[in-house]
C-alpha cells in the first residue's frame, strides 16, 4: 500500500532597508514537499474471519470428512454463505511457522491463543484454513488444532476460540486421514445459530450436537454430477 503526505515548509527571508516601512521586511516563501512511504499489507489476513464480520453471521457449521479435512460454512442466510477447508499439511510444524513469522505481528493476539494451546497441548494437530475453491487463499487469522488425546477440536478464529468435543469415531478419522477426497459424505456435520455462542469464547459437548459420528458413506451429490462437493448441504 503507497500513502502519500505533504509537509508544508515556511520558510523567511530579510530584504534590504525600506525607508518607507523604516523596517527590513520579511518575505516568507511557501513550499510543499511530497513524500511518499510504503507500508506491505499482508494478503492472508482474511476480514472476513474477523471478529466484527463474524457478528454479521447467522451462525456456522463445522464438518469433518475421514479424508482428514474439515469445513467450516459462516452462514451469512439460508443459502448464503462463506466456506472454508481446513487441512493439515504434511510438515504442519512448517508451514504454521511460516504463517507466524508473516503475520504474528499484524494479528499478536490471534498468535499468542495459538501459541498457549500449543504451550499446553504439545502433540495438537495444526490445520490451516483456506477458502473454499482456493487452496492458496490462505487465512492467517484463522486455526484450527486438534488435540487426539483429549478428544478435543479448538477452532481459533481471529480472537474467538470455540472448543468442540468430538466422538472417539471422528478424532480417529482426523488422525488417520484415510478416506477419499471426493465423494463421501461428512462424518460430523453441526449446526451452531449465533443465538448459541454469540460470537464469544464458548465449549461444545455431545450433548449439544443432534447428530454425532455419523456413517461414512456415499455423498449424495455422486448421484448427480462426480465433480460436486463431497458435503451435504443444509
Amino acid at each position: 500500500l503507497r500513502l502519500t503526505y505533504y509537509v508544508l515548509r515556511i520558510t523567511p527571508y530579510s530584504l534590504s532597508f525600506n525607508p518607507a516601512l523604516g523596517a527590513f521586511p520579511e518575505v516568507f516563501f511557501i513550499y510543499v514537499l511530497r513524500t511518499e512511504r510504503y507500508f506491505r499489507m499482508t494478503k492472508y489476513i482474511d476480514p472476513k474471519l474477523s471478529q466484527e464480520t463474524l457478528e454479521t453471521y447467522q451462525g456456522y457449521s463445522l464438518q469433518v470428512f475421514t479424508s482428514g479435512r474439515i469445513k467450516l460454512s459462516f452462514h451469512k442466510s439460508h443459502k448464503d454463505r462463506v466456506e472454508y477447508y481446513a487441512v493439515k499439511p504434511k510438515r504442519s510444524r512448517e508451514a504454521y511457522k511460516r504463517q507466524y513469522d508473516r503475520s504474528a505481528l499484524t494479528k499478536a493476539e490471534h498468535y499468542q491463543l495459538i501459541e498457549e494451546l500449543l504451550a499446553e497441548h504439545p502433540n495438537s494437530l495444526i490445520y490451516r484454513v483456506h477458502l473454499k475453491g482456493d487452496i492458496n487463499a490462505t487465512a492467517d487469522n484463522a486455526h484450527v488444532l486438534v488435540l487426539i488425546d483429549k478428544g478435543l477440536l479448538h477452532l481459533v478464529l481471529d480472537t474467538l476460540t470455540h472448543q468442540w468435543q468430538l466422538p472417539t469415531q471422528v478424532i480417529n478419522a482426523l488422525l488417520t486421514a484415510s478416506g477419499l477426497k471426493k465423494g463421501r459424505s461428512a462424518i460430523f456435520n453441526a449446526y451452531m445459530a449465533s443465538y448459541q455462542h454469540d460470537w464469544v469464547d464458548m465449549s461444545f459437548t455431545e450433548q449439544d450436537y443432534r447428530d454425532g459420528y455419523r456413517a461414512d458413506t456415499v455423498s449424495r451429490s455422486v448421484h448427480h454430477a462426480s465433480h460436486q462437493e463431497d458435503d451435504f448441504t443444509f
